[in-house]
């Protein structure tokens, strides 16, 4: 049904593209005998006789009466879809849709693109079809050609429709709905072809209700089109009306319609859409359902004999046929054909797999091998340069090395002097608040308030005893050993050491004894965090830094230093 479907749309694609090309920049002809050489006159033979487009094609090239763009995409056109050559087809269009420089908006490249999108579909690379078509959608929106807008928006939701089926149904209707509008008879006949995807896809999700709603809606868009008078190619609608009556009696007869299942069937089977490969196949289901077992036998032998012809024995088509024959086998109670039927069925499936995997492994082959023979020869323009390159990359490697080490060791110098500076600036302060402490002690218990008394009371317990050594020491424990109350020896800190909170007159005291053992000791500082009171590293760290503008290693270091060495 697939390859079907796509062909269906390359014609639809091709027909749009005819109308891009009137108006596609490209020489003239030069005189009536050059009238042959051109998009409007191979167009019309590019199916039936692909080899002499191509001729035709190159012989436009070289005279000049396509232009070069022109020329890759018809190539793209022939080789995709008169000769089912996907890899050709794929390389001549993206010669187009790759080329430097080519105006997206412009005719030859929507045209391209909209046929890019065909060729990705029957290549079932849904995902690349659908980026396509929503760049095709943008563009064809700019430059207003409603009739292209609405081709890459049934791209979009068929695209979608096969990586998650119902995910495409809206982008399907907005394609119906574009061409509605339009007020254009040629284009009429595209919504046709648009609802017939549409009513197919929700058969297959098993929305039979919309799928049969959008089937009579389909048919009287027919009927209003034959009464416009709208002409088309003889027997046009007669096969519309067939294809609508297929899908019809299908969802129909699923919903359990069977009088209305019937009589689309009836309809289909006088039509001449009856008499073609694809009506055949696609009126399976319905038979299937009303379990018509020498109606689908006969229609299987002759898509069968169909298929062999043209060589597609290892394909979806073919398995669909054995499925619809278990599946009818299986409704009638005969289970032995039934089997035959499915195991036939899984063996081509289990073909179509090799095959698939067949294609990739040769494509990753080829890929491999035009990689290995690009790689070997970069390597051998590469081989001098490289030796170059690694030269001069060693001298400026060690140009830079001295630069950055010479850089270091400034730095480092910079480093030192600025810690030496903080370190001097330290030791004055912390002398300064000793004399301060000392002065204190000193002056006549007659000349101090009675803060100031337990403040010296504070500093004598603090010096002597080392109660902040002790990590649990807090207002209440110190306190405690002055046998006063809390607030009290809050005032004081307060008023004698510059506002400080207990809290805070005690980590300075931890601040300092660590300091000190930093000094003095080569203890670690680990040990000397908690031999100063402190429970947590990293709030000693941090209190470090913040109080003395330097890490406990870099006051070590410095301490330890001999004056005048940076």
């Amino acid at each position: 049904m697939k390859k079907l479907v796509y062909f269906a749309v390359a014609l639809l694609a091709l027909t749009a593209c005819g109308e891009g090309q009137k108006k596609a920049p490209s020489a003239l002809p030069s005189s009536d005998a050059d009238s042959i050489y051109t998009y409007k006159y191979i167009n019309k033979y590019f199916v039936k006789e692909p080899e002499r487009c191509l001729g035709l094609i190159d012989t436009a090239e070289i005279k000049g009466t396509m232009t070069v763009d022109s020329c890759n995409m018809m190539r793209g056109y022939v080789y995709n879809t008169g000769m089912q050559d996907h890899k050709k087809g794929r390389y001549y269009m993206r010669q187009v849709l790759d080329r430097q420089g080519l105006d997206h908006t412009s005719d030859v490249y929507l045209s391209t693109l909209d046929a890019f999108c065909t060729l990705c579909m029957s290549e079932d690379k849904a995902e690349e079809a659908l980026d396509a078509a929503l760049e095709g959608i943008e563009l064809a929106r700019q430059r207003g050609i409603k009739r292209m807008e609405a081709s890459f928006y049934a791209v979009a939701g068929s695209a979608m429709e096969t990586q998650r089926p119902g995910s495409g149904e809206t982008y399907m209707r907005k394609a119906i709905e574009i061409i509605k509008e339009l007020d254009d008879q040629k284009a009429k006949p595209k919504a046709s072809y648009y609802m017939s995807l549409l009513a197919q896809r929700l058969s297959e999700n098993k929305k039979y209700a919309e799928g049969a709603k959008v089937c009579r809606e389909r048919l009287a868009y027919v009927d209003e089109m034959e009464k416009n008078g709208i002409e088309m190619p003889e027997g046009y609608y007669d096969k519309q009306r067939g294809g609508a009556y297929c899908v019809l009696a299908c969802s129909e007869a699923e919903l359990g319609n069977m009088d209305e299942a019937r009589r689309a069937a009836e309809n289909y089977e006088k039509s001449a859409y009856s008499q073609t490969p694809p009506g055949q196949f696609n009126i399976l289901p319905y038979y299937v359902k009303t379990g018509n077992k020498e109606r689908v036998e006969q229609l299987c032998k002759q898509h069968e004999e169909y298929l062999q012809q043209q060589g597609d024995t290892i394909g979806t088509f073919y398995r669909t046929l054995f499925v619809s024959k278990a599946n009818l086998y299986k409704n009638l109670g005969d289970y032995r054909q039934a089997f035959e039927a499915a195991t036939r069925a899984s063996v081509i499936q289990d073909s179509i797999t090799a095959h698939e995997r067949n294609n990739r492994a040769e494509e990753f082959e080829v890929k491999f091998k035009t990689q290995e023979a690009e790689m070997a020869l970069q390597e051998k323009e590469n081989t001098k340069r490289i030796q170059l390159v690694i030269i001069i990359a060693l001298v400026v490697i060690l140009l830079l090395s001295g630069l950055a080490l010479m850089r270091i060791m400034i730095d480092k110098r910079r480093l030192n002097e600025r810690n030496r500076d903080l370190y001097d600036t330290i030791q004055q302060i912390l002398k300064k608040e000793k004399e301060v402490e000392q002065a204190l002690e000193e002056a006549p218990d007659a000349a101090l308030s009675a803060s100031q008394k337990l403040y010296q009371r504070i500093v004598s317990l603090m010096r002597e005893q080392k109660p902040y050594t002790d990590s649990n020491m807090n207002r209440d424990g110190m306190a405690q050993l002055l046998g006063t109350n809390y607030n009290l020896v809050a005032d004081a800190i307060r008023e004698c050491a510059n506002g400080q909170s207990i809290g805070d007159f005690i980590d300075d005291w931890r601040l300092r004894h660590a300091a000190q053992l930093l000094t003095d000791t080569n203890d670690t500082i680990g040990n000397i965090m908690i031999n100063s009171g402190f429970v947590s590293r990293s709030h000693f760290n941090t209190l470090f830094r913040e109080h003395y503008k330097l890490t406990p290693t870099e006051y070590r270091n410095i301490a330890k230093e001999p004056e005048g060495v940076s």
